[in-house]
């Protein structure tokens, strides 16, 4: 075996998945093709524990948006440590990122900062159950490994009760939404919501809808935004699409690797946090903090998003050129920013297992 495959089996043994993420679990049907543990990375390549060199489509399962160990970003965060991580009263560098998000995402009246991104979704949650006085919500997709977004899973750890309180609906299901509301909407605090599932429906259609039934029944509309935002535009999602939800929940892309996640919204609804406890040791931690002051300031200066859309759009295109020129069936959709590669598209098994996302 490789020193990777070697690593691997020794990490079964005393780690549950052998790492700390699911989507970073190898497929052992691809041993001796996918790297299984990455020793470096600068710019847009890797390397793994075999000292080969990799270009890494999945930039770091969508936190990377500038690039690896980025100079301006890591040259902020340097400098920032002679100053002090984190202390026993806050930071004023927690106001100026709270400005500058608030200042570029179209929802955010209001900011607070989390360590992770289900954080950020579970306080939204809470936010919008403390303001509308209701204790259902409606959700859907991956949110995060909270109770509240594992209902219905059994031998999981989560109470069975929950599932009377958690009404789950997938990307794209408007009937199935406006169904739920029209039958229990006087009961339901919230829609939490990803807005761009990054398939091949680019209209908007389903967070508009969304909007308009969170008008329409008066319950609290989130927008999860961990993919999108910072991503499709500097806004996210809601600026792309020109939607605005009462609350976001951002993480990932926000601060380019580096360990940070915000929730923001209307002043009246985040303005409940002054009624009760939310809170995290962490969350004010300065070098993350850093970190996104100086990811937002760089995007800005420099339009990276018509970059991102460039390099995608060249990516499509000459990945379709190789797939005809070998008489590959292929179909490749999605944004530039974050396409998709699906091969033997007639087989929905096969494909499923095989497809290749950036």
């Amino acid at each position: 075996m490789t020193k990777s495959e070697t690593l691997f089996e020794k990490a079964l043994k005393i780690i549950p998945w052998g790492m700390q993420t699911n989507a970073k679990r190898p497929i052992k049907e691809f041993s001796g093709i996918m790297p299984f543990y990455i020793e470096k990375a600068k710019g847009c390549r890797f390397w793994d524990v075999n000292h080969r060199e990799f270009i890494d489509y999945r930039t770091a399962l969508g936190a990377v948006i500038l690039v690896y160990c980025f100079d301006e970003v890591d040259q902020a965060v340097k400098l920032q440590i002679d100053k002090g991580v984190i202390f026993s009263v806050a930071s004023p560098l927690e106001v100026e990122l709270a400005e500058k998000i608030i200042e570029i995402v179209p929802c955010a009246e209001m900011v607070r900062f989390m360590k992770n991104g289900v954080d950020a979704n579970v306080w939204n949650v809470c936010l919008a159950r403390s303001y509308t006085g209701k204790d259902k919500i409606i959700r859907g997709d991956y949110n995060g490994y909270n109770d509240w977004f594992m209902t219905g899973i059994k031998g999981n750890g989560v109470p069975e009760i929950l599932n009377k309180y958690v009404y789950e609906v997938n990307y794209g299901e408007i009937e199935k939404n406006e169904k739920i509301l029209t039958n229990d909407g006087d009961k339901i605090a919230c829609i939490l919501a990803i807005p761009y599932d990054f398939n091949e429906d680019t209209t908007g259609e389903f967070p508009r809808a969304l909007k308009n039934f969170a008008n329409k029944y008066e319950v609290i509309l989130i927008f999860d935004e961990f993919l999108t935002g910072f991503k499709l535009s500097i806004g996210g999602a809601q600026e792309y699409f020109n939607v605005k939800p009462d609350l976001s929940s951002f993480a990932k892309a926000v601060v380019s690797v580096y360990l940070i996640s915000t929730y923001c919204g209307k002043r009246e609804i985040m303005d409940k946090l002054n009624d009760f406890v939310l809170t995290a040791t962490y969350a004010g931690e300065t070098l993350s903090i850093t970190a996104a002051i100086a990811t937002i300031d760089f995007m800005k200066k420099e339009n990276i998003h018509q970059n991102l859309y460039k390099i995608g759009d060249t990516l499509m295109n000459r990945f379709k050129e190789i797939a005809n020129r070998f008489s590959i069936p292929v179909k490749i959709g999605e944004m530039p920013v974050a396409p998709f590669f699906l091969f033997d598209f007639d087989n929905p098994k096969k494909n499923k297992k095989i497809t290749v996302r950036s």
